[in-house]
């Protein structure tokens, strides 16, 4: 699987403009605000129906127009599929071959990703709303169901925070058999990725770092690791019961998948309180070279993997041994301010000689 070839109409800087990729490694250069991020914005907008900086999409049209317009060719099995997306600030178009869809979530998984970008140290360093995020991206990419029950979870959620808010209590216990059900899916799917995420973690960091030993990452819930579905649902339609006083005292629901965090050791000592910042970016590469192992065994093709600013700052122990673990992956995104890297048989992209 690989994406040969993009087109971009209005699209944050870009006015009319043609690309085509190798399916190995693409190393994107040229200076600051000539476009480079926004060549990822838009790969990864067609891979995951989000943009990895902003949840306003009239934000990616560019000034003065009045829509943007997204194409792609993927070939996967030796077979070209089309991808299309259109937004005039109002209405999608969204189009894979011959189908129209209503929405984004219709993309996922056509074109799996991992995206790295210089925002991803709030996976340590930030609240856990980074996290939360970080979970709900990659499980979104993963299973349909858990789009599901994410968008039911959060629909019920804002009916019952407006009952708490109008003191209705009376009316909640439909709600809370909503939201159990739901947030005992969207707990599962978190705690089960985390689990399968320790192994590739470990051996993806051992061949990056010899200070970062032992990672461990765990799921802190609202509820007890339950191994059963119903199990976990009941105790969340418990737990809700018996925090119905004080979630109407604060006129919000203050236990579920939306308060819940994670949190990441290495050798028994906290990651955000303890690592160094040139640890804490080699241990973000290898969670997402972890989370890329999993997509990798989800789905038969090699997903892509994105990297927003190569970070020229690591050591070139740390720079050679990731461009090591390049080579095991397949189609990579490479942006960087100048062709300053020796990378292996890449294809080098220099924006400043092309037209936008």
């Amino acid at each position: 699987m690989f994406l040969k070839t993009l087109s971009l109409r209005n699209f944050r800087n870009y006015s009319n403009f043609t690309i085509n990729f190798s399916d190995s490694l693409n190393v994107i250069c040229g200076q600051n605000a000539i476009g480079k991020t926004n060549l990822l914005e838009a790969i990864n907008l067609i891979s995951t129906g989000k943009s990895f900086r902003t949840l306003n999409l009239k934000e990616l049209i560019k000034h003065q127009t009045t829509f943007f317009f997204i194409e792609a060719e993927i070939i996967t099995k030796n077979l070209s599929q089309i991808i299309k997306i259109y937004y005039d600030g109002k209405q999608k178009k969204i189009t894979h071959n011959a189908n129209s869809y209503p929405s984004f979530t219709s993309l996922l998984g056509i074109l799996p990703s991992t995206l790295l970008s210089p925002d991803d140290l709030n996976l340590i360093k930030d609240k856990p709303t980074s996290r939360r995020k970080f979970l709900n991206l990659y499980l979104a990419q993963e299973d349909p169901l858990y789009v599901h029950h994410y968008l039911r979870f959060t629909k019920a959620l804002k009916h019952r925070n407006h009952l708490l808010k109008s003191k209705k209590s009376h009316l909640l216990k439909p709600f809370n058999i909503e939201l159990a059900k739901s947030a005992a899916y969207l707990t599962m799917k978190r705690n089960s990725f985390l689990k399968a995420l320790q192994k590739p973690l470990k051996e993806t960091l051992k061949n990056l770092s010899d200070v970062l030993e032992k990672p461990k990452i765990h799921y802190l819930s609202s509820i007890q690791d339950e191994k059963d579905l119903e199990k976990t649902n009941l105790s969340y339609l418990k737990i809700l019961e018996q925090n119905q006083k004080k979630d109407l005292a604060f006129k919000t629901t203050l236990i579920g998948p939306h308060r819940d965090d994670f949190s990441i050791n290495f050798s028994g000592k906290s990651a955000k309180s303890f690592a160094s910042e040139g640890q804490k970016k080699m241990l973000l590469y290898a969670i997402r070279f972890a989370e890329w192992e999993l997509l990798h065994s989800k789905y038969e093709e090699k997903p892509l993997f994105l990297i927003d600013d190569f970070d020229a700052h690591l050591d070139e122990k740390h720079k050679r041994n990731l461009k090591q673990a390049f080579k095991k992956l397949s189609q990579v995104f490479i942006t960087m301010p100048k062709n300053s890297e020796n990378f292996e048989n890449a294809h080098f992209i220099n924006l400043e000689d092309q037209s936008l």
